[in-house]
């Protein structure tokens, strides 16, 4: 682990691999880079991968003065912070929960950055407003009450912003929530929609799964990526 200066924050970061395309990797609310290691690791052997902390979360250094953490200043700085650690694009971006929100956030301010995304699990700006988010009291003035607090500005702000790019969009969604059916039945159609917004967009169901399918099913994930970027360059061949 080692530390990356970007503006007044100081962002926990790891490296790993030497070669061939670059992964990144977003965690969800209020979650650290560590959650991401089984699928990481395996990762390495194809790709760069690029881990780090938002700031306020894990190793990362304080956020200071942010009550409202909007996807556009995490997808900024998250750019940042690429650039900076002279990774070039275009990223293969995988998010989990609000950090596959963050991901699309990302994508859709930077089409030309982006290689192809697999959400996890992932927050989408198609939530009917309010029925999704955290089902834990959250601590004023804590980061995870930053993020919760930008989620709808920033839903808002990419359905009135550019388009999804038409890149390649693998969207896994678990299916054990502990929520009721008709909840369920919701959250799997909010995935599906999601998928939709590429044409390139691929919805596939785990079944059996928490919310955490990358430490339920680490496989299920690995082979995602992979399946991502065959994909991505098997286009990049054909246009070259």
């Amino acid at each position: 682990m080692s530390l990356l200066h970007i503006g007044n924050a100081e962002i926990a970061f790891k490296k790993l691999g030497c070669a061939g395309p670059v992964i990144v990797f977003e965690s969800g609310l209020g979650n650290d880079m560590r959650g991401w290691e089984e699928v990481a690791r395996p990762l390495s052997a194809f790709a760069r991968v690029v881990l780090y902390d938002r700031p306020g979360i894990g190793r990362s250094g304080p956020r200071r003065g942010i009550e409202v953490l909007l996807a556009s200043t995490v997808a900024d700085e998250l750019l940042a912070c690429l650039h900076a650690l002279v990774m070039p694009p275009p990223y293969l971006l995988v998010g989990h929960s609000l950090g596959g929100f963050y991901m699309q956030a990302f994508a859709r301010a930077y089409p030309s950055e982006t290689a192809a995304v697999v959400l996890v699990d992932s927050a989408s700006p198609l939530e009917p407003p309010g029925v999704f988010g955290s089902t834990v009291p959250l601590e004023p003035g804590s980061i995870m009450a930053a993020e919760e607090a930008g989620f709808a500005p920033s839903a808002a702000a990419m359905l009135a912003g550019p388009p999804f790019p038409p890149v390649p969009l693998i969207v896994l969604v678990a299916t054990d929530h502990g929520v009721t059916s008709d909840r369920e039945a919701l959250w799997q159609e909010v995935q599906k929609q999601t998928a939709a917004l590429s044409p390139k967009g691929r919805l596939k169901v785990v079944q059996g799964t928490g919310h955490f399918i990358q430490k339920d099913r680490p496989q299920v994930v690995i082979e995602a990526v992979l399946e991502a970027m065959t994909i991505t360059a098997s286009t990049e061949s054909r246009a070259g």
